[in-house]
């Protein structure tokens, strides 16, 4: 039964993960998964006489509920669009609906190991089919090229993979609106290094580090060299002078050759004046979005709200300054109380005692920068599935925070010691 269980767990939470690259097939596994993921939870609620555990995630549960209904209310007043309304806000269906259901079927079933692993397992699958698709393009065409893209494009639809591969200044970018979850099992891996020195959880770092610079995004390469900054005090702190010596400088090293082989493409990738399309269409955004702000800067205009400035026929309520967006949507108030309780989740990370709540907290505020700066990621739901693993990885590791061995190594394999802990975690 616990196998079937940690199947179910699996399905549901990697169907979510993958759902943007796999729509075309993982639906099905989708939706199935999470009916009998919902029966198994509302069996166990209903064992349990209805009684909740405490924890903060009621809280977070509570108030992006308010935030969904009381921001819908004012978007009908306001006469938006109806299907704006239900496209801008279908993140908070994940929230609403997908958060609980996932979190009562981990805590009934004692599946909080099994989530951790499946973490890792979900970013080295995307880490993997990243670099993969990278190397394939080299090794057939050699080069980055118009025909080229346009083929490799053609051939990942025709496979059913939502998966663009692009030019980014004459480098391989590969879009895709999942890459992001691979900062979560870069929190866990660096994590295991540091409690552990084991090169494996090293090397498997870098792995993330490669795949996430693939990405597309500009925003995506700031938010990791920003988690990795964020934990790196914490990392050196853990290992001898001279391997620490040899890591500084070897760091060092490399980042000085890559910066000055490359020079010319970071200049012109990471040019934020005018000069460059990106930068100017969010240039562009700016003085509507405040103006639009400026007519109801208290409660907003409520989802699907459009500001002057149109940057997209079939999303027109979506925008790349999308902290901006989100207050034109949400106002003052709301905006307050969306960005404020997931900040409120990111922080619950401090009560864990234990290293691994700095590592997680270096995701979250990492990907604060993230979902403000690319587009139409505030309140998105490649955004709430980020928000919802990480805000389990922290309920779950506040919660077990008294096992010496937590979170689980990669390997089931014995001989492979977990991560060591000073003393045993202090219970709840």
């Amino acid at each position: 039964m616990l196998r079937l269980k940690q199947l179910l767990l699996m399905a549901a939470c990697g169907s979510l993960g993958l759902y943007p690259l796999l729509e075309q097939f993982i639906a099905p596994v989708l939706v199935v998964s999470f009916v009998l993921a919902a029966l198994v939870a509302g069996a166990g609620l209903v064992q349990r006489r209805l009684r909740m555990p405490p924890t903060f995630m009621l809280g977070i549960w509570a108030a992006l509920l308010i935030v969904y209904v009381g921001w819908t209310g004012i978007a009908i007043v306001h006469g938006n669009v109806s299907q704006y309304i239900v496209t801008d806000s279908a993140g908070f269906l994940l929230y609403i609906g997908v958060l609980p259901v996932l979190y009562l079927l981990i805590q009934q079933n004692d599946l909080q190991r099994s989530f951790f692993r499946l973490i890792d397992q979900l970013s080295i699958a995307i880490a993997v089919l990243s670099i993969a698709i990278a190397v394939g393009f080299f090794v057939l065409f050699g080069a980055v090229e118009t025909d080229s893209l346009l083929l490799v494009n053609a051939f990942l639809k025709g496979l059913g993979l939502s998966w663009k591969v692009d030019s980014n200044s004459g480098v391989l970018g590969l879009y895709t609106n999942i890459a992001h979850l691979m900062m979560l099992g870069l929190a866990l891996s660096l994590y295991r290094f540091s409690q552990t020195q084991r090169r494996r959880e090293l090397l498997l770092s870098l792995l993330y580090v490669v795949a996430l610079v693939l990405d597309g995004r500009r925003a995506l390469v700031i938010a990791t060299a920003l988690q990795l900054i964020f934990v790196a005090p914490r990392l050196l702190m853990t290992l001898p002078p001279r391997p620490r010596l040899r890591l500084v400088l070897g760091s060092l090293l490399v980042l000085i050759l890559t910066v000055s082989a490359n020079l010319d493409w970071i200049q012109q990738r990471f040019e934020f004046s005018d000069n460059d399309i990106s930068s100017a269409e969010r240039y562009a955004q700016i003085p509507a979005l405040l103006d639009k702000i400026a007519e109801n800067p208290v409660f907003g205009g409520g989802f699907g709200t459009v500001a002057a400035y149109i940057r997209s026929d079939e999303r027109p309520f979506s925008y790349e300054v999308d902290f901006l967006a989100t207050l034109m949507k949400l106002g003052l108030v709301g905006g307050a109380l969306y960005f404020g309780t997931y900040l409120f989740g990111v922080l619950q990370a401090r009560r864990i005692r234990d290293p691994l709540g700095l590592f997680l907290m270096s995701a979250g505020f990492s990907f604060f920068f993230y979902m403000g700066t690319n587009g139409n990621q505030a309140m998105s739901t490649d955004s709430a599935v980020f928000h919802i693993y990480l805000f389990l990885l922290i309920a779950f590791a506040c919660e077990l925070r008294r096992a010496p061995s937590f979170p689980p190594p990669l390997t089931s394999d014995p001989a492979v010691p977990a991560a060591p802990q000073q003393q045993p975690l202090a219970p709840t």
